[in-house]
Order: C-alpha cells, then structure tokens, then sequence
C-alpha cells in the first residue's frame, strides 16, 4: 500500500530515538545504533536528512519526464540535489544514450544549473554490468560522468555460484560509486542465497562503493540486518526511489522512515551529505 507524505518536514524538533515499528527495527537496542551523547552523524536518519536522491531517470532513457520537469519537482519537495542516472545504451538497454546523447544531457545540466544556481544537477549513468563482473563501458566513456551505478540485469535468473564473484568484481571498480538493483532489494530481503552479502559488503568496504537501498513504498518482507551489517562495515547506504516520473522522487520518504525505524544513522547513508560534501566524496570523476 502506498502511504501519503506531505512535501515539508521540521527538522528543528528535537530528535526522537525511538523507532516507530518494531517489526522492521531490525531488533536492536537504540544504545547499539546511537550514541545519545554525540549528535551528528549517530543520530537516526529521518526524511528532513536527506539533501537530495542520486537515482531517478528521465525521457533521454526510460524516464516519463524532461530533465527540466525532474529537477523543479526536486526543488518542490525541499531537496538540495537531484543525481539523474539514465542507462547507456548497452545490449541490455538498447534505447539508453549514446556518447552524443550523453554530451547533449549535459549541455542541458548545465543550463538548468545556471537557471537554478540554489540547485545541483548531478549527470550520473547507470549501467548493467556484464556476467563476468567487467563494465560494458570503458574506462574513459565512464569518466564523462558525475558518478556510476552498476546494476546486475536478470536475465534468466542469477547463478549463485558465481554472482557473488560477479558483484564483488563490480564493488571493487574503482569508477563505480553505487551497487544498484537488484542489491537495493537484496540487501532488504532474504536473498535465497543468491548472494553472499556478507562478502559484498566487505568489498564495497574496500572499494569504498555505496550500496543502495530501496525507498520503493510496495517493497514488503524486509530483512534489515544486511543493512546494519554495512552500518558496522562502514559503506555507506544510497537510500534511492528509482524515480522514473517526477511524482515517484517524494517516494524517498518511505524508505527513509523505514531506515530510521530499523536504526540507520545520517553518517551511513550517502544522501544526506550536503552538496559540498558530496562532491568531494565523489572528486575522484573529472567533471566535479
């Protein structure tokens, strides 16, 4: 079921620590997950914490709006930055942008940038990546943008022998910034042992590669330890609604109550770093 949120939130009350449903805490203490003397980043995450979404698309792929109408929804529901991650064209997405599309995208960041100096545009790509765990794409195309989700197609189904190797591979890129789908649910659902988090987790530690986390409201069954697992690991957490029309970027709330109830921190999710902060976490791209 969907749930209704209004586009503003007071972040001036003082914090609560109390997680509002047990069911999806993930069973842990308040003690465990925060430090009551030391309120910054210890605190839990709440809605009015994240400063802007990393992953949404628009009509250059699959996405059912313009750029520009993305962004002005953005800044109507109180973000500070929208990152818009169109696929590249691929054998997996035939209709994704190619090196020219890719240039014209970002002629049009740049000029909704200047109409909108109060607002950060982000041009990220998101890519499939190959069974083997290489990239699709090489290096110096990859190096065009902002930042680098990877995600890992279907198909027929994944081989739990090797789809561990093949996202462990993917997390120690050293262009990629965010495993995405299916990690983003994965790492809130049992996973019938198709992966070893345990193990991805560790890599993404290593390769200091986030992993998202799926805001999507009709996501049920979750299962929040992986996600404390990564807390404790140090990876940070992309907390991502996958907007693909305007409407669906507010859906960024629901995942974000879901994370404060199952006790994540502001430290540990990447999103609610403040524009500035956020670009020099991802400075190692040459358009930042």
């Amino acid at each position: 079921m969907h749930r209704e949120y209004i586009l503003y939130s007071d972040c001036n009350n003082s914090r609560s620590h109390e997680p509002t449903n047990e069911s999806s805490r993930g069973h842990f203490t308040i003690e465990e997950v925060t430090d009551l003397h030391n309120k910054t980043g210890n605190d839990l995450v709440r809605p009015c914490d994240i400063k802007g979404i990393l992953h949404s698309h628009s009509r250059y792929c699959d996405g059912a709006h313009p750029l520009i109408s993305m962004v002005e929804t953005a800044r109507n529901i109180g973000l500070e930055y929208l990152g818009i991650s169109d696929h590249f064209k691929t054998t997996a997405h035939q209709d994704g942008m190619d090196v020219s599309a890719v240039k014209v995208q970002r002629h049009e960041v740049d000029l909704l940038r200047n109409k909108y100096p109060d607002f950060e545009i982000l041009q990220g790509v998101e890519l499939d990546a190959n069974p083997d765990g290489t990239l699709p794409v090489d290096d110096a195309t990859l190096l065009l943008f902002d930042y680098v989700i990877v995600s890992f197609p279907e198909n027929d189904g994944y081989n739990p022998k090797t789809f561990t190797d093949q996202v462990i591979k993917v997390a120690s890129h050293p262009l990629v910034t965010i495993l995405g789908r299916p990690i983003g649910d994965l790492i809130l659902n049992k996973n019938g042992g198709s992966l070893d988090m345990e193990r991805v987790l560790k890599a993404a530690a290593e390769g200091q590669t986030a992993v998202e986390v799926n805001a999507n409201p009709d996501t049920d069954q979750l299962q929040w330890e992986y996600c404390r697992m990564a807390q404790e690991l140090g990876v940070f957490m992309s907390i991502s609604p996958d907007a693909h029309r305007a409407a669906r970027l507010v859906d960024y709330r629901h995942g974000t109550e879901q994370a404060h109830d199952a006790g994540l921190r502001c430290a540990s999710i990447l999103n609610t770093l403040p524009v500035a902060e956020l670009k020099e976490y991802l400075g190692r791209n040459s358009n930042i």
